[in-house]
């Protein structure tokens, strides 16, 4: 399996700080050849303002859908900044408590131990390295 190159703190705080960069990384992630719908297959969406988030509309069939859906993200309560940042911890290291990244990320420490559980199990599948875009 190949491994994708850690990236420094500078480089991270860089390209996640941001709600913005992160959906934008998760839109790259998702449909890396541009928006692409998953019940038609069509390629043209409208982009719906009205939620915290960024919500799309195939202009073809009408489905919607967000970055988050099918992703560990999925009905999460949590900022997207927060989790990218309990992300670049828990790889940076893999042995790092619960109690520390809920202390660092100032999250109660069941939302850390939620987080913490599905980033290890993406981060164990194969898939979720090879599919990540580069920065």
């Amino acid at each position: 399996m190949a491994t994708q190159p850690a990236i420094t703190l500078a480089q991270y705080q860089k390209h996640f700080l941001t709600e913005e960069s992160c959906f934008d990384y998760l839109y790259k992630t998702k449909w890396p050849e541009g928006y692409r719908c998953s019940r038609c297959q069509h390629d043209d969406c409208y982009t719906l303002k009205t939620r915290n988030h960024p919500f799309y509309e195939c202009k073809n069939c009408g489905n919607q859908t967000s970055l988050t859906v099918g992703t560990i993200f999925e009905k999460t309560r949590t900022d997207i900044t927060v989790w990218f940042a309990a992300i670049y911890i828990v790889g940076q290291d893999n042995d790092v408590t619960t109690a520390a990244i809920a202390n660092e990320l100032e999250i109660n420490y069941e939302t850390a131990w939620t987080m913490v559980r599905k980033i290890r199990k993406a981060l164990a599948s194969p898939e979720c390295i090879a599919n990540a875009p580069a920065l």
